[in-house]
């Protein structure tokens, strides 16, 4: 008990000096997360590392939707300022931004139409039929997982100081909250089931 308590202690100090934004070497988390643990980061890390490695490989089809989405945005700007400003030309901005966008919604439904495992490289659910449409807006239009504006948190992609503090917290709730060899087996044997069903 008293050994759980010093490494839950080591544990809570390296994720606050990590949440607080200070770097903690390699050799200080192996020391106070043990070598299983530890091995756990270096996974989760490369699996990052060979994420950021095919994100980076984008189809064309992808890099068009984004230069169509990029255009559609700025007018859709330009049309907020222009109404901002009251400005006569409102109008043809306006209509402008919304062709942008159906020629968006149109460019989407073609890729997806012609190669539906492209749909993974988007921030949402792509299929588009009368009740999954997206509006045409820039807060609606579907992003690409690698975009770097907010819309791509999808990705699924962590600094490596978010990949330690992701350790650090797991280890933490493993050592409280202990998990008694009973329920472990009935927690595979529930994904195994999970499994044989997809499987089948």
């Amino acid at each position: 008990m008293a050994e759980d308590d010093a490494r839950i202690a080591k544990l809570r100090h390296l994720l606050a000096r990590l949440k607080s934004g200070k770097h903690v070497q390699n050799r200080e988390m192996r020391k106070a997360l043990g070598d299983s643990a530890y091995d756990g980061f270096e996974s989760a890390w490369r699996e990052q590392l060979d994420l950021r490695k095919q994100l980076k490989d984008k189809p064309n089809e992808i890099r068009d939707y984004e230069k169509t989405l990029k255009r559609a945005i700025f007018l859709e700007n330009k049309a907020k300022g222009a109404r901002a400003k009251g400005a006569k030309a409102i109008a043809k901005l306006v209509q402008a931004a919304e062709t942008a966008f159906e020629r968006l919604s149109e460019k989407l439904d073609e890729i997806i139409g012609a190669d539906a495992t492209l749909s993974g490289w988007f921030d949402r659910e792509v299929r588009s039929d009368a009740s999954n449409a997206p509006d045409l807006s820039s807060i609606d239009a579907p992003r690409v997982v690698t975009a770097k504006s907010g819309g791509g948190i999808a990705s699924g992609i962590r600094s490596k100081r978010d990949t330690k503090i992701a350790i650090i917290e797991h280890e933490l709730e493993r050592i409280e909250n202990p998990v008694s060899d009973d329920e472990l087996g009935k927690i595979a044997r529930a994904r195994l089931a999970k499994l044989a069903q997809r499987q089948s």
